[in-house]
Formats: C-alpha cells, structure tokens, sequence
C-alpha cells in the first residue's frame, strides 16, 4: 500500500551513498490531487488562457494556471499561435487546446491548435483523451473559407464548458458549470437573433422607401410637364423636356455580375461604371427584391463612389448576378 506523506530517514549504503526509507514519484502526487481537484482552468483570474485575436492567421493565449489530471501548469505570458491556412471552398473549425503529454519524450503540459476538417458545416475536434494524452479545449475557431484573418467574432471560448474543458473546483460537491455555459451559449444566440432581425427589417424598410421615393419622383415629374406641355410651343417644350431628363436621370437599375468581383485581403470589390454619378453627391444603393438575402448575406455596400463609377464591397464573394437600384438624391456643392 502507498501512503503519503510521512518522512523519509536517510541511511548510507556500504559505501557512502544516500538511501532514503521513503521515495514518491509524481504519479503519487498526481493521483492525490485528482482525488480533490477536477480538471480545467482556475479562475481566479478572469483571462486565465483566454484565446484572443491577434493579427492574421495566429490567436493569442493569456497567461493562466490548469490542472490536467492532478497534473499542474501555468503560462506566465502571452502566447502567440499560429493558425493553418483557410481552405479555399469550405469552412473549418479548429480548436485551441491545453495538452497534458505523459510521453516519456515530452511529460509537459503545453499549447496546441488542432485542425478540424473543411466542411460544409464543420464541427469542433474530438478531444484527445487517454492514459497518456488529455487535452483541455479553451476555445473553437471558425475558419471561414479564403479567410486570411481570425476575428474575435470567430472565437468561441468554451473555458466554461465543462464537457470541453471547466474550472478548477472541489470534487467534493462537484461545480458543474455546463449550465451557466448553457446560459451563456443561449443569451448570445438570442442576442445575435434578435440583432440579425433588427437589421433585416431596417434594411427592408431602407428598401421599400427608396423605392417609394423614385416612383413618387417620376411620378411628380411625368404629372407636372404633362400640365405644361399644351401650353408650349413645340420647341420649348422640347428644350423643356430636355432639361426635365436630365433631373430625372437621377435612378438607374445596374448588374453586378458575379465574374466581376476581385479579393481584396479578406474581402471582395467590384467597380461598377454608372453614368448618372456625379462628382460630389449623395448616394443611394439597395438590392431587387429578388436578390437581398444574397446582398445581404454578404454585407454588400457602396464603400466609394466618383464622377461615373461606384464600388461595391463584400464580405464574402456572391454567387450569382446580382441587380442593384443605385439613385443620386442630392448634388452637393
């Protein structure tokens, strides 16, 4: 039987060499922590191992102490990880971990990013867990197809997720804390609904009111010269008609072709040719009804326009031709 701990007398052998009556190794330690101490971060500090963003395709990992199967660690810097490059065509999920490694070549506890398989709607790694590997996970990243950046808005951290990775408590009592993960998880799902419906009906609201305006335009145009045109002289009301056109080529109903979209770092451009565009002006731009959840989806906006041109920018790159309603509503001085 092993018992721990008592002292240890100290002898010599026959010739001079220490001999001590009671030796532990680490797995005794090891298995006494555990009888207390469940695995996962300790929270004492709210960023223990928290996974943020850093610049392009690497996150960043706080400093923190963890307790892996009575196995201690702690970080005492920031650490930088580097991320594997964004599949061209699906989407991926990888995961930051903390790896306790029992291999005889490495007995550490260190950082990792395992890679998750490209897919259509990818999932988080299977954790590594046995007698010789355990690894916590700290957070997921989603890895969007062609990214060159990981956003904090891609980062899910799952240090409360007890079923990924949890924090150091007592076993005695047992602190699951998988429902405040649940809660959380569900707060921020609400919130993001609830964010996404706001903007979509503001968008259509945008839309039908923009719509509305160019047809009450035209419409006040087409009544008024219809009043004067009887009146005038077949000249002046040509003349008259001319500079009316002018005015009313205000609105125009462009295509924004899909081959036309250019990667720019991690979002598209398109530079559309527009010839009602002055110089100084302001501008109006929403999709046809048949193609807004696609203009939409992708975050398309007018992010520059000039004498005879517009451009467009993309979060992600449309699928299909997409019809624009572009109106010029003020010249500005």
């Amino acid at each position: 039987m092993i018992s721990w701990p008592f002292d240890s007398t100290l002898t010599t052998d026959t010739e001079g060499n220490p001999m001590y009556s009671r030796t532990y190794s680490s797995d005794v330690l090891a298995k006494i922590l555990r009888k207390y101490f469940c695995n996962g971060v300790f929270s004492d500090v709210s960023t223990s191992f928290q996974v943020v963003e850093a610049e392009g395709m690497t996150v960043a990992v706080e400093a923190g102490e963890a307790l892996i199967n009575g196995r201690h660690c702690y970080e005492e810097a920031r650490r930088t990880l580097a991320v594997q490059a964004a599949d061209a065509s699906l989407d991926r999920m990888d995961t930051v971990v903390l790896r306790l490694d029992l291999s005889v070549s490495v007995l550490s506890i260190d950082l990792y990013i395992l890679a998750g398989t490209p897919a259509a709607s990818p999932t988080a790694p299977v954790l590594t867990r046995n007698s010789s590997t355990w690894e916590l996970g700290l957070a997921n990243l989603f890895i969007s197809k062609g990214s060159t950046t990981v956003t904090q808005a891609r980062i899910t951290d799952t240090r409360l997720d007890s079923d990924r990775c949890g924090v150091v408590a007592s076993v005695i009592g047992d602190t699951d804390t998988s429902a405040y993960y649940a809660q959380i998880t569900a707060d921020l799902a609400a919130f993001k609904a609830a964010e996404e419906a706001a903007f979509t009906a503001w968008s259509s609201a945008t839309q039908n009111s923009m719509e509305a305006w160019i047809t009450a335009e035209q419409a006040t145009f087409d009544a008024w010269f219809a009043s004067v045109q009887d009146a005038l002289g077949e000249d002046a009301a040509g003349n008259l008609l001319n500079l009316i056109n002018q005015y009313r080529a205000h609105a125009s109903q462009e295509t924004l072709p899909v081959t036309g979209w250019a990667a720019s770092g991690d979002v598209y451009t398109q530079t559309l040719a527009v010839s009602i565009v002055p110089a100084n002006c302001v501008l109006h731009a929403s999709p046809a009804e048949a193609n807004r959840t696609e203009y939409l989806d992708n975050d398309i906006h007018v992010s520059a326009a000039g004498e005879g041109s517009v451009t467009f920018t993309a979060s992600g790159k449309p699928e299909n031709d997409l019809t624009v309603n572009i109106a010029v509503s003020e010249v500005s001085a």
